[in-house]
């Protein structure tokens, strides 16, 4: 699958993170998940599955065929990448470290290629590197 997640990467545009791609031989199923600094919307993922579809890649493991789908996140789903990180300055994240099973809510501040900065409900500073971020969630509020 490693060979099939690099053929697949360069049919990523370069404003885009490529984070995960689920394929299922079982089910002829392969779901590519992108995000970015500015919402993906719907003429992207097209344009991705469109690219991957006429370029043949997925005919080598799905030979019969395969259900596609290309997709973002959703507003649940952890953050992963810096650029994800970035574009939600300014809003609350629950973030679990390595080892720790209490989450702590922040306020996102700053963010940079090594990790975050943000100001907890107690009023403290406190920051993280990316490599001791177990979860990190935006906080849903409605």
């Amino acid at each position: 699958m490693d060979t099939l997640k690099q053929k697949i990467a360069t049919a990523i545009p370069d404003h885009l993170v490529f984070l995960d791609l689920v394929a299922d031989k079982h089910n002829s199923r392969v779901k590519i998940v992108v995000d970015g600094a500015h919402p993906v919307d719907l003429q992207t993922t097209t344009a991705i599955a469109r690219e991957v579809r006429n370029s043949e890649m997925l005919i080598e493991d799905f030979p019969d065929g395969v259900q596609l789908e290309v997709t973002s996140p959703g507003i649940d789903a952890p953050l992963v990448h810096p650029v994800q990180f970035q574009k939600n300055i300014g809003r609350n994240l629950k973030i679990i470290s390595l080892g720790e099973s209490e989450a702590v809510v922040i306020e996102l501040i700053h963010v940079n290629e090594s990790g975050i900065e943000g100001k907890a409900t107690t009023g403290d500073q406190v920051a993280f590197q990316y490599d001791q971020i177990e979860s990190a969630k935006v906080e849903i509020k409605f």
